[in-house]
């Protein structure tokens, strides 16, 4: 696992950044990243459409998916990030 503030982890930081930015993006994105044998990392794919399910769903009790995990790390709760997503919206 790398340090939130390894230079690793800031380069791919600016990365998403750049990423999320060529796509005009308001909202969530999930970006993916593989690490090849050599250590190096590369973007493997931007989602647009991320699953955000959260856990209580039947026989899913405790599966969140990975945008929910996120959004946990950093405090928020499942109703947070609805409502967060919901205030990014495009108006006509």
């Amino acid at each position: 696992m790398l340090a939130e503030d390894s230079l690793a982890v800031v380069t791919l930081m600016t990365q998403c950044e750049k990423a999320a930015g060529s796509v005009n993006v308001r909202s969530l994105l999930r970006i993916d990243y593989r690490q090849d044998q050599q250590g190096q990392y590369f973007l493997f794919d931007e989602n647009l459409k991320p699953n955000i399910t959260g856990a209580g769903r039947p026989s899913r009790d405790d599966q969140d998916s990975l945008s929910t995990m996120a959004a946990r790390s950093i405090g928020w709760r499942y109703q947070d990030l609805l409502f967060t997503i919901l205030a990014q919206r495009w108006s006509l």
